[in-house]
């Protein structure tokens, strides 16, 4: 079975570059993944902006890398960040990625701890109102999309995150956003794996676009405060990251799994973690 996971792993594994540090060469990332036989990554803004998007194409065609995702657009309760909407659909029709990930924005906008931008001089918080609203941006964000011939992956947050990353929280409140058109859904297990339909829906729908997937860092009260890498299996709160990625292999659909870290949550050499991964992940298997 091993062999067989090998296999799908030479296929399907990808890493995200916000693992990658901003003032670390770009060029090196992707001769890293190439190095690792790693045949997939997912992308992030600042990384495709301080590589330069013709470039970065340039440079994935030359390694036969395909692109998981592309993060993010969406933000649409933020004053700044959902301007950038076109710019990054724009990049994602370059790079043809399977899925451009979308993120709602918080409630008081989003992302953080990034944007301080927003202020607000109510003091009510109208979820289902805004939920109601950002629906049909959402609606209209996918027609845009569409017509790019971009498939979009929305992306259940959190509940945690509520105030400044997303406002749309459970799998079951997202799939109705996609169920009548061909955009997925992404799953982040960091914000998913409370879900009480995560496993069916990981196991049999065919709304899944991309597992990304990491080990989770918790606070002396057991609150998710952050990611870990896969090799550091050590708390009695972790995943059971085996069993998540056991499903997805399992699928005959060829869906990927992504792993994301972000810079900040990386103690150690990203270019060994990278180098060394797919080996981690045969042991968890």
């Amino acid at each position: 079975m091993k062999q067989n996971y090998n296999e799908i792993l030479d296929n399907n594994l990808s890493i995200n570059s916000y693992l990658w540090p901003i003032d670390r060469s770009p060029f090196e990332f992707i001769e890293t993944i190439a190095k690792a036989r790693i045949k997939n990554i997912g992308l992030h803004t600042d990384f495709i902006n301080n590589f330069g998007v013709n470039k970065l194409k340039q440079e994935l065609t030359l390694n036969k890398i395909n692109v998981t995702s592309i993060n993010s657009v969406g933000y649409f309760t933020d004053p700044y960040y959902f301007k950038q909407n076109e710019k990054v659909l724009q990049s994602a029709k370059i790079l043809n990625p399977d899925l451009v990930c979308l993120i709602t924005g918080g409630i008081m906008g989003g992302p953080n701890p990034i944007s301080n931008e927003y202020t607000s001089d109510n003091n009510i918080i109208d979820i289902k109102g805004l939920r109601d609203e950002t629906s049909q941006n959402i609606i209209s964000l996918f027609e845009e999309a569409s017509k790019l011939n971009l498939t979009l992956g929305l992306e259940p947050i959190g509940s945690w995150e509520i105030l400044k990353k997303g406002h749309f929280n459970s799998i079951a409140s997202c799939l109705k956003l996609v169920k009548d058109n061909n955009h997925k859904l992404i799953i982040d297990l960091y914000h998913s794996f409370t879900d009480s339909d995560l496993d069916t829906f990981l196991k049999k729908s065919p709304k899944l676009g991309l597992l990304q997937f990491s080990n989770i860092n918790f606070d002396i009260n057991s609150r998710p405060i952050g990611r870990k890498t896969i090799n550091d299996l050590n708390n009695r709160n972790n995943l059971e990251l085996s069993k998540y990625i056991k499903y997805i292999f399992n699928r005959k659909d060829k869906i990927k799994i992504e792993f994301e870290v972000f810079q900040s949550d990386v103690n150690e050499d990203p270019k060994e973690i990278i180098l060394n991964f797919k080996s981690e992940i045969l042991k968890l298997l």
